[in-house]
């Protein structure tokens, strides 16, 4: 310590010495400078920190003012900045021997690792928790509410990361699948749905990293036997370590060994309180709290203190909560109910952030991104609401989120709130939001649909909704739960359809197609024989279609009738021509092709893209016949690729093209798949699946030592796409490999 200067002091002055002299006249500064920043950087309650403030000031080293917190709200608050004599003290310092060099070979931590300031009293208790997780290949971090589960846990990456190994973190939320938590790690997509690849395309890729899951206690249920049973299969390859965080109880964790988190000691407790008060002042009101890192602080220096250090809930919500005026109160109120964190700006009553900030109610994402209420005090507010306040709270929100969603994750939060608000018209809402967030955020989407049937008195149509999003998850046993409540005969038959394919019933599938045909309006039998008709183009790995399949597509497409308007007869007529064109290459008659490309060209309005792209895939046929035609099919497909503004349009030609190259030169295919586009995580209709399925079939053929996932995956779109037989023939290639 740094002789004139108090320890707290030293620690404020190196803290603020790290920001440059330019925040001084900035609008928008961070939250580090704040109070609530220097609280968490230095492991002190914010009234510890006013008598150092306000000596560092006194003596012209600091100066505060306000500005506005980047993130924080749109009320501006105290920030503060060494003065140019500050600086000067701050040159004189030299390095901080209290803490530790780092070393050049730490490991990198991906994801959302959050940062911590000083950690009080839990020295034997990490190094204890880091020599039973070396002997184990998991562990639990347990504990009551705001203990210190994820602090503990921060450190114990540290600690491991300082071994060399990289860790990946990430924060659970009530719509978290295992998917999203892999996106929250860092690890990149595309991650393949089926469950054996995925499991071992992260044992490839990772085996030698740590995954650390925070909050796994707000796993939904909908999620979490995937959760368990993919960290289970993953334990036992031997693949990542693995640390769960998370609050008793935890059942459906009861074999992984845990490792509890205690309050901290008195003697350790009183360091989160600071200087100002007495020792023995100090130890009473730790003892009163428990120990209880998070309420402590809470605390406010002159509050009434429980009577009992197990009280802590109580003492949240009468005493802490009691601090607060009423329209604050009311600001918090709008966040008890969040499902998970959200921008500050976005909050109901913005203004009240940074109030609730200053008191140590919110905690933040590790970018500072987004903010929540602390567990604790979310948890024991929420138990105090009375299901009317409840409604009254998500009307409020419905109307908040309906002027400020812009996001996909905004309008999730929206869908929420109209759902439990009980909004009319809700199998309207939920229609629109799978039709426009299921490819992106369908674990959401599947939470919140069981909400909303558990809410609705005639379900059935989210039933169906729910069964498309489990069928476009490749979750055949949500989909039979689902399907056996739909009762509209259409919607259920579809359904059926789209099951019996991802199982590979075939012959249920084609059942379920003749009923469809006979059921329905004649434009809902156009679009099944047409979807038909291409599924069974498309169900082949080869170019050869067997003379069964041409007779059942010829007899899908008969049941085809061109409607009288003029828009939707043009758009069948493309359609049914795209198909034809296709069966006409599978059968090699080039001419009949070229008369169909030309018949396309007299519709008029066809954009010259799609022409272009036909005419690629077609001499790309002809080049797999005659290699001496390959030179001209690469030329003409490039022009076509040059022409597509449709993504799907252009990654299906990119593969044909890939497919075809296969055969010739193997180094062109590998460049040409790399500028294909990557599988998104959840397609969202039968093409998509389709266009996957050939992705990975042809990763497959081009990455040897990841043949087997990518086969894997392969054969489960190809069921999701509706192409049972083309599976079958991966199916034999993986076990010729195995």
């Amino acid at each position: 310590m740094t002789s004139g200067l108090l320890l707290p002091q030293e620690r404020l002055i190196r803290w603020l010495g790290k920001y440059s002299a330019s925040l001084e006249k900035a609008w928008d500064v961070t939250r580090d400078i704040s109070l609530p920043g220097l609280s968490e950087s230095l492991g002190v309650v914010r009234s510890a920190l006013n008598v150092p403030l306000t000596s560092l000031e006194s003596q012209g080293l600091i100066f505060k003012r306000m500005a506005h917190v980047i993130g924080g709200g749109s009320r501006r608050r105290n920030v503060y900045h060494l003065t140019e004599q500050g600086r000067l003290l701050f040159d004189s310092l030299g390095e901080d021997h209290s803490k530790p060099r780092k070393s050049s070979s730490e490991g990198v931590p991906f994801g959302e690792f959050p940062q911590s300031g000083e950690i009080h009293g839990r020295s034997s208790l990490i190094a204890e928790a880091l020599s039973k997780f070396s002997e184990q290949h998991c562990m639990i971090l347990s504990g009551l509410p705001g203990i210190g589960k994820t602090t503990v846990g921060i450190a114990l990456g540290n600690e491991i990361l300082s071994t060399g190994s990289n860790i990946r973190w990430a924060t659970a939320d009530e719509f978290s699948d295992f998917e999203t938590l892999c996106r929250s790690m860092s690890i990149p997509s595309p991650l393949p749905t089926d469950f054996e690849a995925l499991v071992e395309h992260l044992v490839h890729h990772y085996k030698d990293e740590t995954f650390i899951f925070d909050d796994v206690h707000m796993i939904p249920g909908r999620h979490l036997p995937q959760f368990l049973s993919v960290c289970k299969k993953m334990e036992s390859l031997q693949g990542p370590k693995m640390i769960f965080v998370g609050r008793e109880p935890l059942a459906s964790f009861e074999k992984v060994k845990r490792f509890s988190i205690p309050p901290l000691e008195t003697s350790e407790a009183i360091k989160l309180l600071g200087d100002s008060q007495s020792k023995s002042e100090r130890e009473h009101i730790a003892e009163r709290l428990g120990g209880h890192p998070l309420a402590l602080l809470l605390y406010q220096k002159g509050t009434a203190l429980p009577e009992t250090n197990e009280d802590v809930q109580s003492y949240v919500e009468e005493v802490v909560m009691s601090t607060l005026d009423d329209s604050t109160r009311a600001g918090l109120d709008h966040l008890v109910l969040l499902p998970r964190p959200i921008e500050a700006k976005k909050a109901y009553d913005d203004d009240v952030v940074g109030t609730l900030d200053d008191y140590a109610f919110l905690r933040w994402t590790s970018g500072m991104e987004k903010m929540e209420l602390q567990h604790l005090v979310r948890n024991v507010r929420r138990t105090t609401m009375s299901r009317e306040e409840k409604l009254k709270l998500h009307r409020q929100a419905v109307l908040h989120w309906e002027e400020c969603a812009e996001t996909p994750d905004d309008q999730i939060v929206l869908l929420f709130h109209r759902i439990c608000s009980e909004s009319e018209d809700l199998e309207s809402y939920c229609g629109a939001a799978v039709e426009r967030l299921v490819s992106t955020h369908s674990s959401a989407l599947s939470v919140l649909l069981e909400q909303a049937i558990e809410l609705s008195k005639t379900p059935s149509h989210l039933h169906y909704l729910a069964a498309k999003v489990a069928l476009d998850r490749c979750e055949p046993k949500h989909t039979h739960r689902h399907l056996q409540s739909i009762e509209e005969e259409g919607y259920s038959n579809e359904i059926d359809m789209g099951l019996a394919y991802l199982e590979g019933r075939i012959e249920d599938a084609e059942k379920a197609i003749e009923r469809g045909l006979s059921i329905g309006t004649q434009l809902q039998k156009n679009q099944l024989a047409l979807a038909a008709a291409s599924r069974r183009l498309d169900d082949r790995i080869d170019a050869t279609l067997s003379k069964d399949a041409v007779i059942q597509i010829k007899q899908y497409i008969s049941n085809i009738i061109l409607p009288e308007a003029p828009q939707q007869r043009a758009v069948t007529i493309v359609a049914l021509t795209m198909v034809q064109h296709a069966l006409a290459l599978a059968e090699e008659n080039f001419v009949k092709a070229e008369t169909l490309r030309a018949t396309l060209v007299s519709v008029g309005g066809i954009d010259d893209a799609l022409v272009l792209g036909l005419e690629a895939k077609a001499s790309l046929v002809e080049a797999k016949k005659n290699p001496h035609h390959l030179a001209t099919a690469i030329e003409r497909t490039q022009r076509a690729l040059a022409h597509q503004s449709s993504p799907l349009h252009r990654d299906s030609l990119r593969l044909t093209f890939v497919e075809t190259l296969l055969g010739h030169d193997i180094d062109q295919a590998k460049i040409e798949f790399l500028q294909a586009s990557k599988p998104n995580s959840a397609p969202n209709n039968v093409l998509l699946h389709r266009l996957h399925a050939r992705w990975w079939t042809c990763k497959s053929n081009l990455e040897p030592s990841l043949r087997q996932i990518a086969l894997k995956e392969a054969i489960t779109q190809h069921r999701a796409a509706g192409c049972p037989r083309a599976a079958n023939i991966l199916e034999a290639r993986l076990h010729s490999l195995l």
